[in-house]
């Protein structure tokens, strides 16, 4: 399975498994925890403040929306200009196979411009042949062009092949045109055009579209909040479908966020269980993970623990699990088991925000097992374990952070690492931003070579956009963070005040 598929159902699953603290708080009901918040028009025509300021969640995406549809705009000019200054072969053909061949063909490599997807030059051999695509709108080969044309997010020259395939063309050729554009705003997470556009086409798809067709459409159901209506569509994935494990997954999530837990836990153990999932290790751990939460938020804790120990132990979900398998034993007055799961974390040493959260538990589990002198020592510790580390972020706040001072965490998930520090980027912007961006910086070379002084400037000015978009949220992140530890802090000193106002403890 690749990770893209794996995406479909990681992205939906992320609100479920990932706020810990909402689970120190509900199901290990300490009363001293405090709830920290886990769950945040610019013109092209002229500059823009890049100084990072703190955005809300609305405010983030209207100007990642704006931004977008300035770099579809800024596309179609770019195209404009590579013709007109002959960067690349403007040979026009006369059939859509030879087209389709040379845009295949990269003169600079080996490989196919159609397979890496990243390739301009592929999309403006489209654009010097749209005359062509307008006569011969039905030639199989037009989904490719669209396709490269959409990846490029040049949606001008996209939508007009696409507006003639609608008044022209037959019932199959718009339905699967319309597919190709349902996943270009189903990826750039527009759920209401999606669902516009997969209205009544399903049935002229091919199986594999069909199938990832229908995943789509229970996804964006799911996104506005209308868990049951999507059911039906993930019932509807075919079993052999590379979709289908998404669909199960989803349709599980979609049953639970119903309180039908029971429907929800078995579709999950079947996954495990299935030959297909259980090859993939960190499929199978994510399953189980979200099995383990949900059965914990039920108080089903001897469920809960024995499923957090199917988790690896290299897997990216082990801090995670290793987290887990300490709250279902505290919730079964199991302290000690609790403590050594806790202080195993701990030791880890990394800024995963469990790891922050090990070190106000250890003491409080300490305290639970009458070790006063101990547990007083741990809440101090971890005083000031916070305040250095929210020393060592604003320290970063301070400093300049670049783009590529960013490391992905891991290919499968959604958190990136910012000088060291862990933050999970989809709560912040979503994926289509990096990589539209990503493309952008690309074009820096080919920009240089265009005698458009009123080209370059649009483009450095949507490139600086994309940089202002970029550090407010990264900036919005680490403050989210700081908030956690601050919170975290204040627990640590209520607790040891507690301590002293009951005169448990002794000064260490």
């Amino acid at each position: 399975m690749t990770s893209r598929i794996q995406n479909y159902f990681i992205i939906y699953l992320n609100p479920m498994v990932t706020s810990i603290t909402f689970s120190l708080i509900i199901l290990l009901t300490i009363p001293f925890l405090l709830f920290a918040v886990f769950f945040s028009t610019v013109a092209i025509s002229s500059p823009i403040n890049t100084t990072p300021h703190i955005l809300t969640q609305d405010n983030t995406t209207v100007l990642i929306d704006t931004v977008d549809k300035t770099h579809q705009g800024f596309m179609g000019d770019f195209q404009r200009a590579l013709t007109k200054e002959r960067v690349w072969d403007t040979k026009t053909y006369k059939n859509t196979k030879n087209l389709l061949q040379s845009v295949k063909t990269d003169t600079n490599t080996t490989s196919s411009n159609i397979s890496n997807n990243h390739s301009m030059q592929a999309a403006n051999i489209i654009f010097n042949n749209i005359a062509l695509l307008k006569e011969q709108y039905d030639a199989i080969e037009i989904f490719d062009f669209i396709t490269v044309l959409l990846t490029q997010n040049d949606t001008k020259t996209a939508n007009e092949l696409f507006s003639i395939i609608t008044n022209e063309g037959d019932r199959t050729l718009i339905s699967n045109a319309a597919y190709l554009f349902a996943v270009y705003d189903f990826n750039k997470g527009h759920w209401d055009k999606t669902l516009e556009l997969l209205t009544g086409i399903m049935n002229d798809l091919p199986d594999n579209h069909y199938n990832h067709a229908l995943l789509m459409n229970g996804m964006s159901l799911q996104k506005t909040n209308k868990h049951r209506e999507s059911i039906p569509y993930y019932t509807k994935v075919t079993i052999n479908s590379k979709y289908y494990n998404a669909a199960r997954l989803n349709m599980a999530i979609a049953n639970i966020r119903q309180g039908w837990w029971t429907d929800g836990h078995i579709l999950i153990q079947s996954l495990i269980s299935a030959s297909n999932t259980s090859k993939n290790n960190e499929v199978v751990d994510r399953l189980y993970l979200t099995l383990g939460y949900s059965y914990l938020k039920q108080e089903y804790y001897r469920n809960s623990r024995d499923t957090f120990r199917n988790i690896h132990v290299n897997s990216i979900y082990a801090s995670q699990g290793i987290l887990g398998i300490a709250l279902t034993a505290a919730n079964q007055k199991d302290y000690i088991g609790a403590l050594t799961n806790i202080r195993y974390l701990k030791e880890k040493k990394t800024t995963e925000l469990s790891i922050d959260e090990s070190y106000l538990l250890t003491p409080y589990f300490y305290e639970k097992l009458g070790q006063s002198i101990t547990a007083s020592t741990g809440y101090l510790e971890a005083i000031n374990y916070y305040q250095k580390r929210i020393s060592d972020i604003e320290v970063i706040l301070e400093s300049e952070i670049s783009f590529d001072s960013l490391r992905s965490s891991n290919t499968n998930t959604h958190f990136i690492t910012i000088h060291n520090n862990q933050i999970m980027f989809s709560e912040q912007f979503p994926e289509y931003f990096l990589a539209d961006y990503e493309k952008l910086k690309s074009y820096q070379k080919i920009i240089n070579m265009i005698d458009d002084k009123a080209l370059t400037d649009k483009y450095h000015i949507l490139k600086k956009q994309y940089e202002s978009i970029f550090k407010s949220c990264i900036h919005n992140a680490l403050n989210r963070r700081i908030t956690e530890l601050n919170s975290y802090m204040n627990q640590s000193r209520f607790g040891l005040a507690r301590l002293y106002d009951n005169n448990l403890a002794e000064t260490p």
